[in-house]
């Protein structure tokens, strides 16, 4: 993700998952799925939860969230 910080197994597994869950949220807008958004929103709550808990840099939580909202794919995130 940085160049001046390494990111374990576990760290890359919760960005996924943000990632995941932020494009979902960002469709489900889209298509007025009210339902979605909601899911959405409580399972992006909880993975923040779960990058505080890792200690993941919030620059890098961001870069994340604003990848998934320009629809760019997790792989391709350096």
């Amino acid at each position: 993700m940085t160049r001046d910080y390494q990111l374990n197994q576990a760290q890359i597994s919760v960005l996924r998952g943000l990632h995941f869950w932020r494009r979902n949220l960002y469709a489900a807008s889209i298509h007025q799925d009210f339902i979605e958004c909601t899911k959405s929103k409580k399972a992006i709550f909880h993975v923040f939860k779960s990058c505080d808990q890792l200690d993941i840099p919030f620059t890098i939580q961001n870069r994340v969230i604003y990848a998934a909202s320009q629809n760019t794919a997790f792989g391709d995130l350096k």
